[in-house]
């Protein structure tokens, strides 16, 4: 499959906030940016774009349908992109600027409603719904990578549904694709039921109390408890990524546990281990008891580690 890589570099700077009234129902997260969400005793969803001139750059490839390998460039600022010549067949392909022309005007569209606020997801709420989901893509057989950073605050008395990817994304022979972002997304102080699934992303949970699901390809999961105890059920598994969590000492927990390997500084007791052989590679299977052990608590890191740590 032949691929064209594109690189660009585009400036922001918004610090306007996009608030929904949004107090019952559930958050639909289907998106690959960059989210730092924060749960809060309120009654409404509010979206800050926090992208900046520097860091915001946006790189996706592709594949050609007609099987042309196309080459990949970079743009900056200053720069006006060139053309770009297939390298099987002849073929050219034209980038032409308009900033001059659009200057004060705002594109048109349901899709690009929220664009003067950066924002550049599509936002829609239906019986009880609210969703965020990223523009459809025709990426093809390849990996997309986004750095668009969001801050998000969002009630403590609605439900989180977050995916990582597109919810549309086709599944196909011909359509396999998956989306990333190199920066970790976080979520913070939130008390309502968090479901998480997501493709080689970092994620990060403070103070998120449960209950939690977790289900995670690729990527490493850290959580930390620092004002807070864990309250009700939380599962993470994740496939080939580490497990990393940061606990009260005085958290009552009843713990399955499995990954590479296990290692902890608190004073878990262990109710029983056993080593398991998968194809050739051996893990560790533990069930762990730190205190009363009145939360339940399962990690599966699969062939990556799990780390249980105490915290200050």
């Amino acid at each position: 499959m032949l691929i064209t890589l594109l690189t660009l570099f585009v400036g922001f700077g918004f610090a306007q906030e996009k608030k929904i009234k949004f107090r019952k129902g559930t958050l639909t997260i289907c998106s690959s940016q960059n989210f730092q969400i924060t749960g809060y005793d309120g009654d409404e969803v509010i979206i800050k774009s926090i992208n900046n001139k520097k860091s915001n750059s946006y790189v996706w490839s592709t594949s050609s349908a007609s099987g042309n390998r196309v080459s990949g460039f970079t743009t900056k600022k200053s720069q006006t992109l060139g053309k770009l010549t297939a390298r099987t067949k002849p073929g050219t392909v034209y980038y032409f600027k308009d900033d001059n022309k659009k200057k004060g005007l705002k594109k048109l569209g349901k899709a690009n409603e929220n664009a003067e606020l950066g924002i550049f997801f599509e936002i829609e709420e239906k019986d009880g719904e609210l969703i965020f989901r990223d523009k459809p893509s025709k990426m093809v057989d390849f990996i997309m990578v986004r750095s668009g950073k969001y801050e998000v605050k969002i009630p403590n008395s609605i439900k989180l549904d977050w995916k990582t990817d597109d919810c549309r994304a086709r599944k196909t022979r011909n359509n396999n694709y998956v989306f990333y972002n190199s920066d970790a997304s976080s979520l913070s102080n939130f008390k309502g039921e968090v479901e998480l699934k997501t493709s080689m992303h970092n994620i990060k949970f403070v103070d998120v109390t449960g209950p939690v699901t977790v289900n995670s390809l690729g990527g490493n999961f850290n959580v930390e408890f620092i004002k807070k105890k864990p309250t009700k059920l939380y599962s993470i598994y994740s496939n080939n990524g580490s497990i990393d969590i940061t606990l009260p000492k005085n958290s009552s927990l009843s713990l399955d546990a499995v990954g590479k390997s296990i290692y902890s500084d608190l004073d878990f007791k262990i109710l029983d281990e056993k080593e398991i052989n998968d194809f050739g590679h051996i893990m560790q299977e533990m069930k762990l008891k730190l205190n009363s052990g009145s939360v339940k608590m399962k990690l599966n890191a699969g062939y990556g580690n799990v780390y249980l740590r105490q915290g200050k």
